[in-house]
């Protein structure tokens, strides 16, 4: 009897914890589809952008190229990313990187070199 119970709390633990698990995947799922569906609309951003600067200033194709090469290679890599850089805060002169928008010891918002820094 005691045996029978306790194979019955660890089954029901057990479901439980496969129950969290499929609520997280759903979360991740939902994320996901979430972050295609943002990367979507801001490629076509980037298109329409791209096409208005090329009809309004006679960039070419290769001169964009040249540009993405060009700040791709900033962190040494060509690698089709952007890469955080390390920082130091202009406040407190401790180390920190470029993905955070304040600094972690003294909390002064961080400089950015362009918009799109990470």
């Amino acid at each position: 009897m005691i045996w029978e119970l306790q194979q019955q709390s660890k089954i029901a633990s057990a479901e439980e914890k496969a129950q969290r698990a499929i609520s997280k995947a759903d979360r991740y799922a939902q994320d996901i589809a979430d972050l295609k569906r943002h990367s979507e609309r801001l490629s076509l951003a980037c298109q329409a952008m791209w096409e208005l600067v090329r009809e309004r200033t006679g960039l070419t194709e290769d001169e964009i190229e040249t540009k993405i090469l060009e700040i791709d290679a900033r962190d040494g890599r060509i690698d089709r990313k952007i890469a955080t850089r390390q920082l130091v805060c202009p406040s407190c002169g401790k180390p920190t990187n470029s993905r955070r928008t304040t600094c972690v010891l003294c909390g002064v918002p961080l400089p950015r070199e362009h918009q799109f820094e990470v």
